[in-house]
């Protein structure tokens, strides 16, 4: 899988773990949240965990579904449903 791929599905994956376990929108409780997580995962040797956080922390409060395209130098893209 492309770097930039790999990084998009390792925010937009975070994004919805986090988003069913309520930890969006405190930091702290994000980042203790997602922990686990991110270690049982694939992307922890490839993707930086901090990384990660940071483009969650730039999602849109805008409402709408919103999804990470275009890896570390990406953007949330509105998804049309």
């Amino acid at each position: 899988m492309p770097r930039d791929a790999l990084f998009d599905a390792a925010v937009n994956r975070a994004h919805t773990y986090a988003a069913r376990l309520g930890l969006l929108g405190a930091p702290e409780r994000l980042r203790a949240g997602l922990e686990l997580w991110y270690l049982k995962t694939r992307f922890a040797y490839r993707v930086p965990f901090d990384d990660v956080l940071d483009a969650l922390a730039r999602h849109p409060a805008a409402e709408g579904r919103y999804a990470w395209v275009g890896g570390r130098a990406g953007g949330w893209r509105r998804v049309d449903a």
